[in-house]
């Protein structure tokens, strides 16, 4: 090494003094946290461009989308991120989902579950038994609750309410503006703000294509369609929901997008002049040499709002699709269509006595094996006393085995 070679400490002290091509390498990383992100936000109503903040990942994205449109004739191409069985209540007939947005509402569940299911939930673990624990009720599981929703009358289907999620690309933007614009007030250097401005405009204008919402929103409104949404064999949660003039048709929606018989030419050429455009942008990074943490500020504030953006869970009204608990009666003393059981059986029993149907095409799903001998004479009458009767004598030999296994439990101890 030469005296006049920077030494490898004086390197690694410049890099991190004025990072160099750092930002330019960026910009080609994390495509699918940008395409999470669009499917989250994009297919909105309105005028106002859907705000993706500009980050690191933009330009690998937009070759990708390219790709995509040319080839899969789509933009939305993530894949569901849970597998949901959609149930048609009217004809019995079960297909899979293969909506990312149907998907995305049910892994969300836990979060948007109204208070009433809480509560019912809450109610039904604590069985009647005095024994156990000294006397305190001892906690049961809960089998399965299958909720029964409504679709709202106001929000429409397919037209999302902007949430703090949506509007949180605003503030991000804004921010990383007032971030860029730092240097040029301090150092008269113009070319930060240039980047993010441009880098902005692209995504916004990358994320507010209208082939996104013709992907999103692919169904149809009007079907009085009622349909249960489940995980499958052997999950602790089924949402059911009624069909009315105003409805989705989730079925449809579950089916995924039609495939098109020729490729929509103006979302091939926006794709096209958006790609060309960061790749212009992406050459204009590479020759930033000064001031470039701020750039790298820029980008990192946007990759956070995408990553927040992409993974936040929202309410169905968010997501496009309203819907909400049915209950009957009002004010506090109304009653949640919710029914809980420490069986799954008796879940369906319950909820096929109130709607009638409902359980017996979701018992095929539950249980596509023999049943047993009670449970066939339950499925097989029409006498509510009958069936009644039937149920209670499962219910009670259930109690006296849980009472005796907790006496048995007491005397050993």
């Amino acid at each position: 090494m030469s005296d006049e070679d920077p030494s490898p400490e004086s390197q690694l002290a410049a890099q991190w003094t004025a990072p160099g091509d750092i930002f330019s390498v960026l910009l080609i990383l994390g495509a699918d946290v940008i395409q999470l992100a669009c499917a989250a936000m994009t297919g909105g109503p309105g005028l106002l461009p859907t705000p993706v903040a500009f980050s690191f990942g933009w330009v690998a994205y937009a070759i990708s989308a390219l790709l995509a449109a040319v080839g899969e004739q789509r933009l939305l191409r993530c894949a569901p991120e849970v597998e949901v069985k959609v149930v048609n209540l009217s004809s019995g007939y079960g297909r899979s989902n293969r909506s990312w947005l149907l998907s995305r509402l049910m892994k969300t569940y836990p979060f948007w579950m109204p208070q009433g299911v809480r509560d019912r939930l809450m109610w039904s673990v604590t069985p009647a038994s005095p024994y156990g624990d000294g006397g305190v009720p001892t906690r049961d599981h809960v089998a399965l609750c299958v909720a029964v929703y409504q679709w709202k009358s106001h929000p429409l289907p397919a037209q999302p309410v902007r949430d703090w999620v949506w509007w949180s690309g605003y503030v991000a933007s804004a921010v990383q503006l007032g971030i860029a614009a730092i240097p040029f007030a301090l150092y008269n250097d113009w070319t930060i703000f240039m980047a993010t401005a441009v880098g902005t405009v692209l995504a916004y204008a990358s994320a507010s294509l209208p082939q996104w919402r013709q992907e999103k929103w692919h169904s149809r409104v009007g079907h009085n369609k009622p349909v249960a949404l489940t995980l499958g064999n052997g999950s602790e949660h089924a949402i059911v929901i009624e069909g009315c003039d105003t409805g989705y048709d989730l079925e449809a929606l579950a089916g995924g997008p039609r495939t098109q018989s020729q490729v929509p030419t103006h979302t091939i050429l926006w794709t096209s002049i958006l790609a060309v455009l960061w790749l212009g942008l992406l050459i204009s990074c590479t020759g930033i040499q000064a001031n470039t943490w701020y750039l790298l500020g820029v980008g990192g504030l946007g990759m956070l709002q995408n990553i927040v953006v992409a993974a936040a869970p929202r309410m169905p009204d968010a997501l496009g699709l309203p819907i909400e608990l049915v209950t009957h009666g009002e004010g506090p003393d109304g009653r949640a269509d919710v029914f809980v059981e420490p069986k799954v059986m008796w879940t369906l029993m319950e909820l096929e006595s109130k709607h009638e149907g409902y359980g017996r095409f979701l018992r095929d799903e539950f249980f596509p094996g023999a049943l047993r001998q009670w449970e066939l004479d339950w499925w097989e009458s029409d006498d509510a006393v009958a069936r009644a009767r039937l149920l209670g004598e499962a219910r009670r030999k259930r109690r006296e085995e849980r009472e005796s296994k907790a006496r048995e439990a007491v005397s050993v101890a």
